[in-house]
C-alpha cells in the first residue's frame, strides 16, 4: 500500500469516527436543549440585533470544526431561531474559539490575531443581516423543520402533542421522563441516518485531497502575483478539509517558505469555514442558492481578510 493510500485511508477512518461521534454527541445535546427550552424562548435570545451577539459569542465560544458544527445549526433552525443569526453563528464557530485564538496569538502575534477575529466576527453578522434581508432562509429543505416531538402544532382545539402524548394523558412521572428520552434518542438516531451518506462522500472527498495534495502544491503558489495568490489560496482552500487550530503549524511551515502571511489567512478561513466534505453534507440541508451563497461569503471572507492583513 503506497504512502498516499495509506494517509488517505487513515485519515477517513479516523475522521468520519471522530465526526460520527461528535455529530450523535451534539445533536443529541441540542435536541435535549430543544426539548427543555421552549421555542419562543430560543427566539427571543436569537432575535434582533442581540440575536447577532449571541449567535456570534455562541460561534466563538464552540470548539466545533466546520461539520460538526451542522448538528447546532439544524437544532437552531428546528427551534426556529432568526434566519441571519444562525448564519452568524454557522460562519463564525469553525473560525473562532479561545483555542484558536491563542494559538493565532502566539503564532501570528496580537495583531494579525485580532485582525483575524475582527473580519471574521464583523462579516459573519453583516453575510447573516443580508442574506435574512433577501430571504434565502427559503432555501432550507423543509424537512429540516419537522421533529419527533411537535411542540407548537396542536391536534385539535382542546388538546396539545407533547413528544408524543396529548395533554389529557397522564403517566407517572418516571414513564413521561423515559418515553422523553427515548423519543429524543431515536430523533437523534434518525437524524445521523439520514447524514451519514452525506458525511460519508464528503469525508471520502477529504481523504482523497488529504493523501494525494502535497504540502509543496501550496509552496509553488509563491510565484504569482498577490492580486491573484490570496483569491487563489481562497479557492484552494475550499477544497479542503482542516480546522483552523491544525491549519496553524502548517501556515507556520509555509510562511517559511515564503508564502505571504496574507495568502496563508486567506488558505486558512476558507479551508476551515467551507471545506468540500462540509458542503456535501449542507446539500442535505439547504437547497443550491443558500449553498452557493454560503461558498460565496465564506470566499469573501478570506480575500476580504487575507488583503487587510497584507495591508498591515
Amino acid at each position: 500500500m503506497s504512502t498516499e493510500m495509506k494517509d488517505a485511508l487513515e485519515f477517513f477512518i479516523t475522521t468520519f469516527a471522530e465526526l460520527a461521534i461528535l455529530f450523535v454527541i451534539i445533536s443529541f445535546v441540542v435536541s435535549v436543549i430543544n426539548d427543555r427550552l421552549p421555542p419562543e424562548k430560543i427566539k427571543q435570545l436569537l432575535s434582533g440585533n442581540r440575536g447577532y451577539g449571541v449567535a456570534v459569542s455562541l460561534g466563538a465560544l464552540t470548539p466545533f470544526c466546520s461539520c460538526s458544527t451542522l448538528p447546532m445549526t439544524i437544532g437552531l433552525i428546528k427551534a426556529r431561531a432568526a434566519f441571519g443569526p444562525i448564519m452568524a453563528f454557522l460562519f463564525t464557530s469553525p473560525l473562532l474559539n479561545p483555542f484558536i485564538v491563542g494559538l493565532f496569538w502566539i503564532t501570528f502575534g496580537a495583531k494579525i490575531t485580532l485582525i483575524y477575529s475582527t473580519f471574521v466576527i464583523v462579516l459573519a453578522i453583516i453575510s447573516g443581516y443580508f442574506l435574512e434581508k433577501y430571504h434565502f432562509e427559503r432555501f432550507i429543505k423543509s424537512d429540516l423543520f419537522s421533529t419527533g416531538c411537535n411542540k407548537e402544532a396542536p391536534t385539535n382545539a382542546s388538546e396539545k402533542v407533547t413528544c408524543g402524548k396529548s395533554k389529557d394523558s397522564t403517566p407517572a412521572p418516571q414513564e413521561s421522563r423515559l418515553n422523553r428520552w427515548k423519543n429524543l434518542l431515536s430523533e437523534t438516531t434518525k437524524q445521523f441516518v439520514s447524514f451519514a451518506p452525506y458525511m460519508m462522500i464528503g469525508v471520502a472527498v477529504g481523504a482523497v485531497l488529504h493523501g494525494y495534495v502535497p504540502q509543496t502544491a501550496f509552496e509553488n503558489l509563491n510565484g504569482y502575483s498577490i492580486l491573484v495568490i490570496i483569491p487563489l489560496a481562497a479557492i484552494i482552500g475550499v477544497f479542503l478539509y482542516v480546522r483552523a487550530s491544525t491549519m496553524v503549524p502548517i501556515a507556520t511551515a509555509l510562511i517559511a517558505k515564503g508564502m505571504t502571511m496574507g495568502s496563508v489567512i486567506s488558505l486558512t478561513i476558507a479551508g476551515a469555514g467551507a471545506s468540500l466534505p462540509e458542503m456535501i453534507m449542507m446539500k442535505r440541508m439547504f437547497h443550491w442558492p443558500l449553498m452557493f451563497a454560503f461558498i460565496f461569503v465564506v470566499f469573501a471572507t478570506a480575500v476580504i481578510t487575507g488583503f487587510a492583513v497584507e495591508l498591515v
